[in-house]
């Protein structure tokens, strides 16, 4: 793939497994556009990353908020930007109990892993057809999707839709010549271990973020598996050793969410 000749759009692009697309992307030549809430984030970006020889664009969006997806094309107009590769990147997640977790926050959660990725599939899809020009989309699941994770009840519920919503849409836009994959990373060592209650460092002894950690990749690994999947069209991208998780689907659900219980139960969160 020739990627001086692309221009991407990335949600989340600004921080953990977007962060490291966006740098592997702009180093081969690609015209990156990020799209992410925190302002400073673009900021670090411009400083930390090459400008040449691709070139980074920077949006700063909540895609939780009302009409924030129609807000981003409109802005991506404006600009004259016409991205030919989407990645669904922009994600979140809360670890707990769910009866004890606060609802706004699970609403947040299931608005951006689910609503604003939606959405976006539908109005950037939209855009390709009506230009009469290929692209691809890649949107970012997880291991979760193939597993019921009781205390991650809500974002890997979110997960399990994003990949059946990927292998559903894959089909509607083929005709288009428009590919679109899922990419499952496990857990990454990203700024999402403080999103979802979890710490990166200083862990109790054999607690839940414990032992999540001993499992977790590198992000740059996770990234350099995105850009394979752009690269091969692949329908389903699981990076390392997480290709193994897949084998949880020949198993029953209940069986699974008992399994994964079992693995937390009694531990604290950190």
């Amino acid at each position: 793939m020739d990627w001086t000749k692309k221009t991407v759009l990335i949600t989340g692009g600004g921080s953990g497994i977007g962060k490291e697309i966006t740098r592997l992307m702009i180093e081969r030549g690609a015209h990156v556009i990020v799209a992410t809430l925190m302002p400073e984030e673009i900021a670090e970006l411009e400083q930390d990353l090459p400008r040449e020889p691709g070139k980074l664009t920077g949006i700063a969006i909540d895609l939780t908020a009302d009409k924030a997806v129609s807000g981003l094309m409109q802005t991506l107009a404006e600009k004259s930007l016409s991205p030919d590769i989407l990645v669904n990147n922009a994600g979140s997640g809360l670890l707990g109990s769910h009866k004890d977790l606060d609802t706004r926050k699970i609403r947040n959660v299931l608005d951006l892993n689910i609503q604003a990725l939606t959405e976006l599939c539908s109005l950037f899809s939209r855009s390709l057809i009506d230009r009469k020009q290929a692209g691809s989309i890649l949107n970012v699941a997880s291991i979760g999707a193939f597993v019921p994770v009781p205390h991650l009840a809500a974002y890997s519920a979110s997960k399990h839709y994003v990949l059946a919503f990927t292998h559903a849409l894959a089909h509607e836009l083929a005709p288009y010549n428009i590919h679109v994959g899922a990419l499952c990373p496990g857990i990454t060592r990203t700024k999402i271990y403080d999103t979802m209650g979890l710490k990166a460092e200083n862990q109790t002894k054999g607690s839940i973020s414990d032992r999540i950690d001993a499992f977790s990749m590198d992000a740059n690994k996770v990234a350099l598996c995105a850009i394979h999947a752009i690269e091969k069209r692949k329908r389903q991208a699981l990076p390392g050793i997480n290709h193994m998780v897949t084998f949880f689907r020949i198993l029953p659900p209940r069986f699974t969410s008992w399994f994964m219980y079992k693995f937390a139960e009694g531990r604290n969160v950190s």
